[in-house]
This record gives C-alpha cells, structure tokens and sequence, in this order.
C-alpha cells in the first residue's frame, strides 16, 4: 500500500482468511461517514503484543464489539440513557477483567479483559465496573443492519469462525488526526467496511 492514495483493497475472502489466522484486518468505511479506517482483531486472538500494536498505531481507545445477548449476560447496560451519538454506536459501560489484572490500562490487562469477553463461558462477576475496555453492542443482522465498525468486526468474527467478540480502535495518522485512505499503510488486510 502506498500513502499517494493508491491504496490496493483485499477481496472479502482474503480479508477473512487473514483475519482467521489471527492477524488485524483494516476497515475503512465511507466517506460519507466517518471516513475512517479501524484496525480489527478478534478478541480471542488479541494477545499483550497485539494490544501494545493497536495502542500504539491507533487512537489507544480500545473497544471490543459484543452481540446484545453477551450485554445482557454480563449485564452490561449502555453508557448513557440518551445516547447522542450521530452513528448512535452503542457504548456500554466500561469494564476490566476481576483477575488476572493490575491497574486495567496496560496492554497485558487490557489483552487479558478482551479474551475474557471472548470466553463462551463468561459471567458477569468475571468483570469489574468501570474499567479500561470499552464494549460496543453490535446490531443483530451485522453490517446489513447498521454499516458500522462494530458490526464489521462482529461479521469478521462469524465468518472466520471466531467467537463473535472483537477488537477496534481508530487508525490514526500522527497520534491526533483519524487517518483516511491516503494515509493507510502497514501490511494489514484492508478493505471497504461496504464490501
């Protein structure tokens, strides 16, 4: 890929195979959203050397895609009760894993959080309110219900045979502007989130 704005695109299949071997894929979605490229990872896959990746090159602000019936189980409710939001993302509220632990921010704890929502066994008490990892609801139907990144990873997910938990943060270019499509580069997957 190159910065000159001939960034190449994956086909769909490539971008799963990838992702089903434990590697991030990118996203980018519309420009007439938000125009921004997420880095993806499945949370079963994401390990303390994935997470330090993803706060480095991205945002920092990691959050972790979850179907409605794993919010209900864990009794994560939304964040707020009016949510504003223009793409009405469904932020829960925050969490960190109970053990296994320290402060909840490092990349190790931030890791071990993430592969715990990805544990088909997880219960609420398995999580400590507010924390460092931020879960999004998806939307049952995937991207064909709402054209978001948290239903991109969700699909992601399902399709490669994952448990439908991811991982995403926001590309970034320079640590404050969202990086767009002339800015992606990194030997990553990448494709349109409309694919």
């Amino acid at each position: 890929m190159s910065v000159n704005g001939d960034v190449g695109f994956d086909s769909v299949a490539d971008a799963v195979e990838a992702f089903a071997q434990g590697e991030f894929v990118v996203v980018l979605d519309s420009p007439h959203r938000e125009n921004e490229g997420d880095l993806i990872c499945a949370a079963q896959d994401f390990t303390p050397a994935k997470a330090a990746f993803m706060i480095r090159y991205t945002s920092g602000y990691l959050c972790a895609p979850i179907l409605p019936a794993l919010a209900a189980r864990l009794e994560l409710p939304q964040m707020v009760g009016q949510n504003t939001d223009p793409n009405r993302t469904a932020y829960t509220i925050t969490i960190d894993a109970a053990d296994g632990v320290t402060t909840g921010i490092s990349a190790q704890d931030r890791s071990w959080t993430c592969r715990m929502l990805a544990d088909p066994k997880a219960q609420r008490d398995m999580f400590r309110r507010p924390g460092h990892v931020v879960p999004l609801q998806a939307r049952e139907g995937g991207v064909r219900a709402r054209a978001g990144h948290t239903e991109a990873a969700i699909d992601f997910c399902k399709m490669a045979g994952k448990e439908p938990v991811g991982v995403i943060a926001e590309l970034v270019s320079d640590g404050e502007d969202v990086a767009g499509k002339a800015e992606m580069e990194g030997g990553f997957g990448m494709m349109k989130r409309d694919e």
